[in-house]
C-alpha cells in the first residue's frame, strides 16, 4: 500500500474531540530499549494530523534525556517539555540507539521536568496519550488525585484464544489464556493503577497477540524509500530503520509502538474487543476476559493497509 498525502480536515468522528486548530492533541510516553519507541517519536513529531504537545520518559536518565534532545532539535521542537520518572536510574539508552547519529555529537542531560508534572499540565479530557513503556508516568500522575485524560492508547496486554477468534490467532500464542508482557510486567502495580483509574474517559490496549505480528520488513522499507524525502519524519525513519536492517541477522522488526501510535491516530485501523485486562496473581502472567464491567478495549485485529497509509502519511 502505497503512503498518500492526507487532508488535514478530514478526521473519523471519534477523532472529534482531540482536534484543535485541525490536528490530534498528543502526549508520547516512551522508553529507549527497543527501537520502535524511538521510530514512533520520529513519527509523531511529522505527522500532518498531529500535534505532539509533550514527552515523557522512562526511567529518563541522562543518556535518554540528552539523546530525545538532541532528536528534538533536529526537528526544531525544543519547545517540547521532557519530563522524566527517574533522573537517577541507570542508564537506560540502549546500544542501538548510539549507531543513530554520531555519538560524539549527543551529549548526556538533565534538562527535564517531572515526568507527572508534565502529565498534568498537558494532559486533559481533549488529549490523547500514547504510552510505549512501563506505565509508571501515569501511575504517579495518578496518584496526585489531579490527572484527567480523555484517550490513553497504551501497547502492552494480552488477549488469549478467548477473546481472540481462531483465524485472528499468531501461531506464537495459539493455546495461551495469558502471557507476561513487559510494558505492564515491569511495573504490575502502576498497570493496576492505570486500570482502576476511573478519570481516563477511553483506554486502548495494543497487545502482543497483535502487535507481534507487525513487522517492518525489507519490502517495508523499500515502500518507505519512495516517499521518504516528503517530511523530515519519513526521511529520519528511513535512515533509522536503514541503520537497523543493514546489521548483520536483521531483516526485520517488530513495529509495536507504531502500531499503537498509528491506532491512536485512527482507532479504526483495530478491531477492539471490550474486556476486562488482568494479571494472574500466581504466573504474574496478563491476560483478558469478557465482563459486565470492561476496563479496556484490546485490540484483536488491524487493517495493514490503514496501518501503512497512516505510519508513511504527508502533508
Amino acid at each position: 500500500m502505497m503512503a498518500t498525502s492526507i487532508d488535514l480536515h478530514t478526521f473519523s468522528s471519534d477523532c472529534n474531540p482531540f482536534i484543535i486548530d485541525g490536528r490530534l492533541q498528543v502526549v508520547f510516553d516512551m522508553e529507549t530499549g527497543d527501537p520502535d519507541d524511538f521510530v514512533t517519536l520520529i513519527f509523531l513529531l511529522g505527522h500532518p494530523l498531529v500535534h505532539l504537545k509533550a514527552i515523557t520518559i522512562v526511567p529518563g536518565t541522562p543518556d535518554q534525556i540528552g539523546f530525545i534532545r538532541y532528536a528534538l532539535n533536529r526537528f526544531n521542537r525544543n519547545d517540547i517539555p521532557l519530563g522524566v520518572f527517574n533522573m537517577n536510574a541507570k542508564p537506560a539508552l540502549s546500544k542501538f540507539h548510539l549507531k543513530i547519529y554520531a555519538p560524539e555529537i549527543i551529549r548526556e542531560s538533565r534538562n527535564a521536568l517531572d515526568g507527572s508534572d508534565v502529565l498534568l499540565t498537558y494532559c486533559d479530557e481533549k488529549t490523547i496519550l500514547i504510552c510505549g513503556g512501563p506505565l509508571k508516568n501515569v501511575a504517579k500522575a495518578i496518584q496526585t488525585g489531579q490527572f484527567k485524560l480523555g484517550r490513553l492508547v497504551a501497547q502492552g496486554g494480552f488477549a488469549g484464544d478467548n477473546i481472540v477468534p481462531e483465524d485472528k490467532r499468531l501461531n506464537k500464542f495459539n493455546g495461551r489464556i495469558t502471557c507476561p508482557t513487559f510494558n505492564l510486567t515491569s511495573d504490575p502495580k502502576a498497570a493496576k493503577i492505570v486500570l482502576d483509574f476511573n478519570g481516563i474517559k477511553e483506554k486502548f490496549f495494543v497487545s502482543k497477540n497483535v502487535c507481534h505480528g507487525v513487522l517492518y520488513t525489507n519490502d517495508t522499507h523499500k515502500q518507505l524509500e519512495k516517499v521518504k524525502d516528503r517530511s523530515q519524519s519519513l526521511h529520519e525513519m528511513y535512515h533509522v530503520m536503514s541503520v537497523y536492517l543493514n546489521r548483520a541477522g536483521k531483516i526485520e522488526k517488530a513495529f509495536h509502538d507504531p502500531l499503537a501510535a498509528c491506532c491512536a491516530i485512527d482507532i479504526s485501523i483495530g478491531q477492539w474487543k471490550d474486556v476486562r485486562l488482568y494479571m494472574d496473581e500466581r504466573t504474574k502472567e496478563w491476560g483478558s476476559k469478557i465482563s459486565e464491567h470492561p476496563n479496556v478495549k484490546i485490540i484483536i485485529d488491524y487493517d495493514q493497509d490503514k496501518y501503512l497509509s497512516t505510519l508513511f502519511a504527508y502533508a
